[in-house]
């Protein structure tokens, strides 16, 4: 307790002498908030201006140029987009831009921002100092923003560029955006959106009075869209730091800072649990030069209070850590340090990256876990892909075989192919295979493959590539490839590292295809009416746990001697959905087949419209219904008439039936889906009937009454229905008014089975019919006299 008590007051005595020399400061009461908003400076979006309005006229005012020069800054449409946008150009100026120029009312200090979108037309590209920022004496621009012809995006701190290496294009349009704190002198850079450039030193100026656009030198031009610039009141209280993102190292924890322009410095802080005081682990001043430029720093040390010193962080061991932006006024030469932003993290030997559950590649350990938070698991290759992280020059897949691009693959950080091994193992990494799978590992083909990698350790070669390429060269990487079985480990063996370094091999990378079991089952039986199914099928290896489900209730479940399984499910009335699931013992990974089986075990209902004993026609309609889909057979005398007749459910059907002379047993059966049956039966007596004759004259004019000496006959169409051949006799007959016959004609003809004839006969009627009339009929023959028709009378 001494020794905290004494730590304390200690400590309270340094903080009162540093603020006495000016070394620690106190914000002042205006600033107090850590959030101010930005105020608006200058906001142009000269897209919506008017067509032939001039810069001078929106406000600007223009540079000297050289005798001769001519210049001219006038809202056109540009010749991409077809939108209007403020084209400058100049002509004849030897080495000077022309500039338009945005003085601001008062003189600004703290955070100003400038962003602007522009184009460079042309067909050849050319320096150009974009945006300039400068101080109120008009002696110094604290920043300049441009292109350059070969580096591309730059910035000139003094009088110099200084190559970002980021390419832009003519006749495109790009945004760049510059963030400058006049307390720090530092500055951040945008380009198209993207962080380019951290908290760079800006030339020795504490404040901003005006912004300039500027062509390139001599002869060029320049079209620009919008011009925005914020400014925001010097913040004495910065707010807390972004965390992009961490990672425990071997003793200790890296993080990644998303960097401000009003960041002169980082603290980092450490510490136990929550009600510990925190402990000051290092202050991070460097100036980032990766992409992105993220601070980095790290903390391996915290404050041991048993033995009052500072002592390497546990693996293991959660800490909490803490970030926390300083503000240094470079003129005052004070620090203003801001909120904290905290985070918990766990130092590792070597750092276990989780796996989605879904992914063939287990838990990934990673014993080269520099960067291994930038390490990902992934499903499905594509083109585009990179497969190692934050490389300088990203390298993307190009083209590769379609059949990789379902695969699980990982992806690295870009020094991971540097990494030599160390005390912790001589690998990169490695991870268990959550069920039997190949795994393909793509290795630069200029590289000899490894021992690791070698047929002696059961690698082959497939045969195929991949292909990639950054912006300077293309690769091509072969691909290689070994069976593991369910939960056997992967090493990711060492690179080689000295080829690496110097140019003669880009790297590899893994990807992992899980193993079916070959899982197949013969097709499913929609509908059954038996309660037991069978199931039947194979698998491609044995000792392969199956199980099967009926509704989701587990019905089976064993381990597969063979590859071939025949298995009894006691099916349900109704619906069954059936699962079969294969899996390998100690693998979550399963292949399934599904089916649904209706098990059907009540006969359909069927509806009959009941026929008359006998009939005269020999078509017959057989109509009914059934309570359910069904197909209805029918029956005439044993021989089928009718089969697959699909009839929905409760809607009426309909079949013509021939009927045979004679008795005719008619029997209709239905069956559902399920094989149930349901049947009916009827008897029809069908007697051959020739019908009615009709009367006609000699013109073939239908009578219906005699006329005295006319010509009559009597005229029938018969059709024999039977299977017999037949004689058929139309008799026509005259009788007087006493019934006496007076004159008769007949006609006798054979008719084959299914033959049609026009029967026709008659003779001269008398001069005197009154009360005279005629019968015609068809009898079967003469002798026996059956009658075939009804009579026809005329009177």
């Amino acid at each position: 307790m001494r020794i905290q008590i004494q730590r304390v007051l200690c400590f309270a005595l340094l903080f009162n002498v540093l603020l006495g020399v000016g070394m620690l400061g106190q914000p002042p009461a205006a600033a107090a908030d850590s959030v101010v908003e930005p105020t608006t400076l200058l906001d142009k979006d000269f897209s919506s201006a008017i067509e032939g309005q001039s810069a001078s006229q929106l406000g600007f005012d223009y540079s000297t140029l050289p005798s001769g020069a001519t210049s001219s800054a006038v809202v056109e449409v540009d010749p991409v987009a077809k939108q209007k946008a403020l084209h400058l150009t100049v002509n004849g100026a030897g080495t000077s831009q022309f500039l338009i120029n945005k003085t601001f009312s008062e003189t600004k200090t703290g955070t100003v921002t400038a962003e602007i979108t522009f184009m460079q037309p042309g067909t050849s590209k050319a320096k150009d100092q974009i945006i300039y920022l400068t101080n109120a004496a008009g002696t110094k621009s604290l920043v300049i923003a441009g292109l350059d012809s070969s580096k591309g995006v730059v910035y000139w701190p003094d009088t110099a560029p200084v190559d970002l290496k980021t390419p832009y294009q003519l006749n495109k349009w790009h945004t760049i955006k510059v963030e400058l704190n006049t307390l720090t002198k530092r500055f951040n850079m945008w380009f198209d959106g993207t962080l380019i450039s951290a908290r760079k030193n800006t030339n020795d100026a504490i404040d901003v009075k005006k912004i300039s656009i500027g062509t390139p030198s001599g002869n060029g031009e320049l079209y620009v869209r919008s011009i925005k610039v914020t400014h925001t009141p010097p913040n004495y209280k910065p707010a807390k730091p972004e965390i992009a993102y961490w990672v425990g190292r071997d003793k200790s924890i890296a993080m990644w800072v998303v960097p401000n322009a009003w960041a002169s410095k980082y603290s980092i802080k450490i510490k136990e649990k929550a009600e510990d005081p925190w402990y000051t682990a290092t202050t991070y001043t460097s100036v980032p030069t990766s992409i992105p430029p993220y601070a980095s720093p790290s903390a391996s040390r915290i404050w041991d209070p048993v033995t009052n010193t500072a002592v390497a962080l546990t693996n293991g061991k959660t800490y909490i850590v803490g970030v926390a932006v300083i503000t240094r006024d470079e003129t005052a030469k004070i620090d203003y340090e801001g909120e904290i932003a905290e985070f918990t993290a766990t130092p590792y030997a070597v750092t276990p990256i989780e796996t989605p559950e879904t992914n063939v590649i287990g838990t990934v350990t990673a014993y080269n876990n520099y960067n291994a938070n930038r390490w990902s698991i992934n499903s499905g290759l594509q083109v585009g892909d990179e497969p190692f992280a934050d490389r300088t020059s990203a390298l993307k897949i190009t083209a590769f075989p379609d059949k990789y691009s379902r695969m699980d693959w990982i992806k690295t950080h870009a020094d991971t192919m540097r990494y030599t091994g160390s005390t912790t193992g001589m690998q990169i990494a490695t991870f268990p295979v959550r069920d039997k799978a190949t795994i393909y590992v793509a290795m630069d083909q200029r590289e000899i493959p490894p021992a690791w990698l070698s047929s002696s350790s059961g690698w082959a070669d497939t045969g195929d590539t991949v292909q990639l390429a950054d912006t300077a060269l293309t690769y091509s990487f072969k691909i290689y490839k070994k069976l593991f079985a369910s939960g056997e480990t992967v090493t990711m063996g060492l690179n080689n590292v000295t080829d690496y370094n110097a140019g003669k091999n880009a790297g590899y990378f893994v990807m992992a295809e899980r193993v079916p079991t070959g899982l197949k089952a013969d097709s499913f039986v929609p509908w059954t009416n038996k309660s037991n199914y069978t199931l039947k099928g194979s698998l491609d290896e044995t000792s392969v746990i199956l199980a099967v489900y009926n509704n989701q209730t587990l019905v089976y479940d064993s381990r597969l001697e063979q590859n071939q399984f025949s298995v009894d499910v006691e099916l349900v009335p109704g619906i069954n959905n059936i699962e079969l699931i294969a899996r390998r013992n100690g693998s979550t990974y399963s292949d399934k087949i599904s089916g649904v089986v209706h098990f059907d075990p009540v006969a359909p209902v069927l509806h009959m419209t009941v026929p008359p004993t006998s009939v005269k026609d020999f078509h017959y309609n057989v109509q009914g219904t059934v309570d359910e889909e069904s197909k209805v057979t029918i029956k005439n005398n044993g021989v089928s008439v009718a089969e697959s007749v699909y009839t929905s459910s409760n809607v009426p059907f309909s079949y013509p039936v021939q009927l045979s002379e004679g008795m005719n047993q008619i029997e209709i059966s239905a069956i559902d889906a399920a094989g149930n049956e349901s049947s009916k039966s009827f008897s029809i007596d069908y007697t051959f009937w020739a019908g009615k004759p009709n009367f006609y004259d000699l013109n073939e004019t239908e009578m219906n009454s005699l006329v005295s000496s006319g010509d009559l006959i009597a005229q029938k169409q018969i059709t024999n229905t039977t299977s017999n051949a037949k004689q058929i006799t139309l008799l026509v007959v005259l009788f007087d008014a006493n019934m006496k016959m007076v004159d008769f004609s007949t006609l006798i003809e054979e008719f084959a089975q299914g033959e049609t004839k026009t029967l026709s006969t008659g003779f001269m009627l008398p001069a005197q019919v009154n009360g005279y009339h005629v019968k015609a009929f068809i009898w079967d023959s003469l002798d026996g006299m059956k009658p075939l028709s009804e009579e026809s009378i005329i009177e």
